[in-house]
C-alpha cells in the first residue's frame, strides 16, 4: 500500500510538473500572438513577472465588479438641486475666468462592442473581444478595463488632427480656441488618467506635441462618471497608463482610481476648483461624454436649455467655454458657465 501510495504521489508530482509547462508554453504562444498582432504596442513582461501582472489584473476586475454594484457615481437631478444655481452669479461679482476647451476621446474598443447597437454583428463583436482580452492575459493590457482607443477612434484621432492642421474656423473666439490647441505653450494640457482620453489628445496634438516638451497632466476626477468595466484606470496613483503611442505624461496629480464615495459630483467639484485656481488662461481637458455632459448640467444656469445637458459631445468633438468664479451677495462662492461662451471647435453634439 505504502509503494502504490509512492507511485501515485510520483505521478501526481509529474502531471502538475507538465501542467506548468502547458501552462507556460500557452504563455509563451499568447505573448508571441499578441506580439504579432500589436507590433507597436509595449513589449510584454517577462514569464517571470506574469504573476505579478495576473494577479493585478484580478484585483482590478474585483475592485471593477464591487464599483459595478454598489456605485453611485451618476450625478443624479435630485444631487443638482441641492447645489446653488449658477445663475446666482452676478456678472459684477466675478473674479476669475479660465477657458476650457474639452476634447473627448475617440471611440473605445468598449463603445465599439457596446455602444453600436445590438443587432446581429453584436455577438460577433462581443466574441471577438473577448478573444483579444484572453490574448491581453499575461500583459498589462486590456480590451475591457481602461478600454483603450478602436481602430475608429484611431481614425477620429487623425481627423482631428487634420482638421486642426487645416483649419475652417471663423470669428474671434473660435481661431483663440484653435491657438490654445495647436500652439506649443498656448494652453494647459490635461487629462482623464483613462488611456482612451490621454491617447486622443497624444495623437489629435501630436504636432503641437512634437514641437514641444511639454507634458499632459493626468488629473484622477476628470476619470469618466460610470459604473463600468471600461472606467476602471490601469494607472495607479501617481503613475501613467500604458500607451502604444510615446506621450510625456505627469501623473503627479493622478490620484488612482476612484473611490465608491469619490463620487462624479466629487470628482467634479475638484477638478473645477483645481481649473479655477491655475494661473493659466486656457485648460485643454481630454476627457469623456458623461463627465463633460453632467459638467455642462451642474454649471450652467438651471434655466438654460443648451445643448451640451442632455446631449454628449461626439467622439473626438472639441468644445471651449469660460468658467466664471466669484461670491454671491452672501459669501458662496459659486462656479458658472458663461452660456453665452461655449463655442464648437469641431465635431460639436450628438442629434440624441
Amino acid at each position: 500500500r505504502d509503494r502504490r501510495s509512492l507511485v501515485m504521489s510520483s505521478l501526481e508530482l509529474l502531471a502538475w510538473a507538465l501542467l506548468i509547462l502547458v501552462l507556460l508554453r500557452a504563455l509563451v504562444s499568447l505573448e508571441q500572438i499578441y506580439s504579432l498582432l500589436r507590433p507597436d504596442a509595449p513589449s510584454p513582461p517577462p514569464l517571470s513577472g506574469v504573476p505579478r501582472v495576473l494577479l493585478r489584473k484580478a484585483a482590478l476586475t474585483l475592485k471593477g465588479a464591487v464599483y459595478l454594484v454598489l456605485s453611485r457615481d451618476k450625478v443624479s437631478s435630485s444631487a443638482l438641486r441641492r447645489t446653488i444655481d449658477p445663475a446666482e452669479l452676478e456678472p459684477s461679482r466675478v473674479t476669475r475666468e479660465v477657458r476650457l476647451i474639452f476634447v473627448r476621446h475617440g471611440e473605445s474598443v468598449w463603445n465599439l462592442v457596446f455602444n453600436r447597437g445590438f443587432g446581429p454583428s453584436f455577438l460577433w463583436r462581443l466574441l471577438s473581444t473577448l478573444l483579444h482580452e484572453l490574448l491581453l492575459v499575461p500583459v498589462d493590457d486590456s480590451a475591457f478595463l481602461d478600454s483603450p482607443l478602436s481602430p475608429l477612434g484611431l481614425q477620429q484621432c487623425g481627423q482631428l488632427a487634420t482638421f486642426l492642421a487645416q483649419p475652417c474656423v471663423e470669428g474671434e473666439v473660435a481661431e483663440r480656441d484653435h491657438r490654445a490647441l495647436t500652439t506649443p505653450g498656448g494652453a494647459l494640457l490635461v487629462s482623464s488618467q483613462l488611456r482612451r482620453a490621454v491617447g486622443t489628445l497624444g495623437l489629435a496634438l501630436r504636432s503641437r506635441l512634437a514641437a514641444s516638451d511639454e507634458p499632459v497632466l493626468l488629473h484622477s476626477s476628470l476619470q469618466e462618471i460610470s459604473r463600468n468595466f471600461d472606467t476602471q484606470s490601469l494607472a495607479s496613483a501617481g503613475g501613467v497608463p500604458p500607451l502604444d503611442t510615446p506621450l510625456r505624461m505627469d501623473g503627479a496629480i493622478n490620484a488612482g482610481n476612484k473611490s465608491l464615495s469619490f463620487t462624479g459630483l466629487r470628482r467634479l467639484q475638484d477638478f473645477v476648483q483645481w481649473a479655477a485656481a491655475r494661473q493659466e488662461p486656457v485648460v485643454v481637458v481630454g476627457g469623456h461624454s458623461l463627465w463633460f455632459r453632467s459638467f455642462f448640467q451642474l454649471y450652467l444656469p438651471r434655466d438654460s436649455d443648451h445643448p451640451g445637458k442632455k446631449r454628449k459631445i461626439v467622439n473626438c468633438g472639441a468644445v471651449g467655454l469660460t468658467l466664471q468664479v466669484g461670491r454671491t451677495a452672501v459669501g458662496e462662492v459659486v462656479h458658472r458657465i458663461d452660456p453665452e461662451s461655449i463655442n464648437v471647435v469641431y465635431g460639436g453634439f450628438s442629434a440624441k
